[in-house]
């Protein structure tokens, strides 16, 4: 893992799924991992929003929220407890300027816009936050580092394999990033594992292979020093 964090490239902070379904105990259970799930999201979200405001370089918040086709889901637009809608601390900009994409499974890349929206928009870096670690946080991050949504390649053309799995020809990429918050996202328990130990398998699983991972402290330090580049 680098130990800082770049904030001159075009970025995107990616929250996945933070809606109220996901506080309703009867349908996840009450064990949940990281109690300071909501106020690190919270706090980095404000941080790049206020980040946002005073860089010359973009800096975009994306939300990305579930929609399920299973009506006995919380997440079912038909629930009645309106469990698709965002989280107080989680809820979009009022002015239409973060960026909203509706997904129906795990991948946020999967029937959507997002992975068009982020080439368009030139992102090299996505910080990724979110619910919950193992299920639709961890697809969209292993997704993402492999369709390479950040990288942009130096060479036109894909890469072709002979029969025996060698190669044709070589692409050459200058690789974007993709990192992941790990104490802000959080999971549920589930068959016999306790919450704590499958958000931490789940961390540990992406860090390295699929992206670097920080904490909420880390990053919203680095979002400060945007507004203020004197911040040791």
């Amino acid at each position: 893992m680098s130990s800082s964090i770049d904030l001159s490239v075009p970025t995107a902070l990616m929250l996945i799924d933070n809606q109220s379904a996901f506080t309703d105990p009867s349908h996840w259970g009450a064990s949940r991992s990281n109690p300071l799930y909501e106020v690190n999201l919270q706090s980095l979200l404000s941080a790049f929003r206020a980040a946002r405001a005073s860089s010359s370089t973009l800096l975009e918040v994306v939300h990305i929220f579930h929609s399920s086709d299973s009506p006995a889901s919380p997440l079912h637009p038909s629930h009645p407890d309106g469990g698709i809608r965002p989280l107080d601390f989680a809820t979009p900009a009022s002015d239409d300027s973060e960026p909203i994409f509706w997904k129906n499974v795990n991948s946020s890349f999967i029937g959507t816009n997002l992975e068009s929206h982020l080439r368009q928009k030139g992102i090299r870096q996505i910080i990724v936050a979110g619910l919950t670690t193992d299920h639709c946080v961890s697809t969209t991050v292993r997704m993402a580092a492999n369709l390479g949504v950040v990288d942009r390649s130096l060479d036109d053309g894909p890469l072709l394999f002979r029969p025996d799995g060698s190669r044709e020809n070589e692409i050459r990429v200058e690789r974007g990033r993709i990192i992941l918050v790990s104490d802000a996202t959080a999971t549920f328990s589930k068959a016999g594992f306790d919450a704590e130990t499958i958000h931490k398998v789940s961390v540990a699983s992406l860090d390295g292979e699929f992206a670097d991972v920080f904490g909420t402290e880390e990053v919203v330090k680095a979002l400060r020093k945007v507004e203020n580049p004197d911040i040791a």
